[in-house]
C-alpha cells in the first residue's frame, strides 16, 4: 500500500502538468502554430540561456516562501489568503528598518530587517486568527479583506508619510534607499568565479539560500519534532487532538502565526536583494501565486521547492514564446491555471481512492479475528 500510494503521490503532479500541456496545445492549434515548436522554443528559451536560467531562480525565490506561507497554513486546515497582504506590510517593516537606521554593521542591520518582514507579516496575521478563534469569523474573508487594507496602507505610508524627498516633483512614489547594510548580499560574486556573469546573475541574491533552508527546517519539524506531531493529528483530527490534550487553538494560533511571519519575506527580494527600496510597482500577486505552489506540493516543504521553480520556468517561458513564437504569454498563463485545477481533482480522486483501498483492507483483515480466536481455543 506504502508503495502504491508514493506512486500516486508521484504521479498526479506529473498527469497534471501533462493535462495542462494537452489543453494549452489545443489552444495553440486553434491559432495556427505547432504545440511542439511552441514547446520547443519554450524549453530552449528557458534552459539553454544562462540569463534564463538565473532568471528562473530569481523568480523563484519569493515564491518559494510564498509556497511555504501558505502550505503552512494548510496543514492545520487553515486558508491563510492573507499571505498577499502580509507581504505588503512585510515589505514595509522592512524597508523601513532599511533606511531609517543608518550606521549599523551588516551583521546587525540586514538580521534587523529581516526579523522586522517577519514581525510586520505577523502582525498583519494576528486578527484574521484571533477572530477565527475567539469569534469563528472564517479566515477566508478576514484576510481578504485585510489584503485589501493593508495595498490601501501601504500605498498612504508610502505616498504620503515616508516618500522619498529627493523623488519630489517626479512621478516617483518610493521610499528613501535602504543602507547597504541591510542589503541582501548577491550571490554574483560567487557565480563570477565560474565564468557566470551577467544582470541576471547579480539579481540573484541569498534570499534563495534562505527559502531552501526554511523549506528543509519546516520539514524536519514537522516530520521529527513534537510541535510537528501535534501538526499532523490536528490536521488529521481534531477532536482526536482534543481527547489526547493537544488544544486545536494553541496549535492553531502558532501555525498561523509562523505562516505569515514566513509571508512577510516575500517581498525582500526586489526590496532588499534587487531595487533597494520600496515602491508601488514592486511585485504584487505573489500571495495569490502560493496557493497554487502549495497546492501543487501537496503542503509539502520540501515539494515547494520544485513547484515554485516550475512556476518561475513557466513564467520565463511565456515571455520566450510570446517573443519568439508569437503566441500570446496568457496561453502559458492557462496552463497554469489547468495545472492548477487538474492537481486538485487528482488529489482529491487519490485521497478517495486510499479511503476505499483502507476501508477494503479493512474489511478483509476484520472476519479473519474471530476464526483466529476459535483455532486457538
Amino acid at each position: 500500500m506504502k508503495g502504491r500510494l508514493l506512486l500516486l503521490q508521484i504521479a498526479a503532479p506529473a498527469l497534471a502538468i501533462l493535462f495542462g500541456m494537452v489543453i494549452s496545445s489545443i489552444i495553440i492549434l486553434a491559432i495556427g502554430r505547432s504545440p511542439l515548436e511552441v514547446f520547443g522554443i519554450m524549453v530552449r528559451f528557458s534552459l539553454g540561456r544562462t540569463d534564463s536560467l538565473f532568471s528562473i531562480l530569481f523568480k523563484s525565490t519569493p515564491l518559494i516562501l510564498s509556497g511555504l506561507a501558505v502550505a503552512m497554513s494548510f496543514r492545520v486546515n487553515l486558508f491563510n489568503i492573507g499571505v498577499e497582504g502580509q507581504y505588503y506590510i512585510g515589505a514595509f517593516f522592512a524597508a523601513y528598518v532599511g533606511f531609517s537606521l543608518r550606521g549599523l554593521p551588516a551583521a546587525v542591520h540586514l538580521p534587523l530587517a529581516l526579523l522586522a518582514a517577519a514581525l510586520g507579516g505577523m502582525v498583519w496575521g494576528l486578527l484574521p486568527i484571533i477572530l477565527k478563534l475567539r469569534r469563528g469569523a472564517h479566515e477566508v474573508i478576514t484576510t481578504i479583506m485585510m489584503n485589501y487594507i493593508a495595498s490601501a496602507v501601504l500605498l498612504y505610508l508610502i505616498n504620503d508619510i515616508f516618500r522619498d524627498p529627493s523623488q519630489a516633483g517626479t512621478p516617483r512614489v518610493r521610499t528613501p534607499d535602504v543602507a547597504a547594510a541591510a542589503r541582501i548580499p548577491s550571490l554574483g560574486p560567487l557565480f563570477a568565479q565560474f565564468g557566470l556573469t551577467g544582470s541576471d546573475v547579480q539579481k540573484l541574491n541569498a534570499l534563495l539560500l534562505l527559502g531552501v533552508l526554511l523549506a528543509i527546517v519546516l520539514a524536519f519539524v514537522l516530520a521529527r519534532t513534537r510541535f510537528g506531531y501535534e501538526v499532523r493529528v490536528v490536521s488529521a483530527n481534531p477532536e482526536a487532538a482534543e481527547a489526547a490534550g493537544i488544544p486545536n487553538a494553541r496549535v492553531q494560533f502558532w501555525v498561523f502565526m509562523l505562516s505569515a511571519g514566513v509571508a512577510g519575506l516575500i517581498g525582500l527580494n526586489d526590496i532588499l536583494g534587487f531595487f533597494g527600496y520600496l515602491d508601488i510597482d514592486f511585485p504584487k500577486g505573489l500571495g495569490f501565486l502560493g496557493i497554487s505552489i502549495a497546492l501543487l506540493a501537496k503542503n509539502n516543504p520540501i515539494g515547494v521547492i520544485p513547484a515554485a521553480l516550475l512556476f518561475g520556468f513557466l513564467d520565463r517561458g511565456a515571455q520566450g514564446v510570446q517573443f519568439f513564437a508569437r503566441v500570446p504569454k496568457e496561453t502559458i498563463v492557462i496552463m497554469q491555471a489547468i495545472i492548477i485545477l487538474a492537481i486538485v481533482v487528482a488529489y482529491e480522486l487519490m485521497t478517495r481512492y486510499i479511503r476505499i483501498q483502507r476501508k477494503r483492507e479493512a474489511e478483509a483483515t476484520t472476519p479473519t479475528a474471530p476464526r483466529a480466536a476459535e483455532a486457538g481455543s
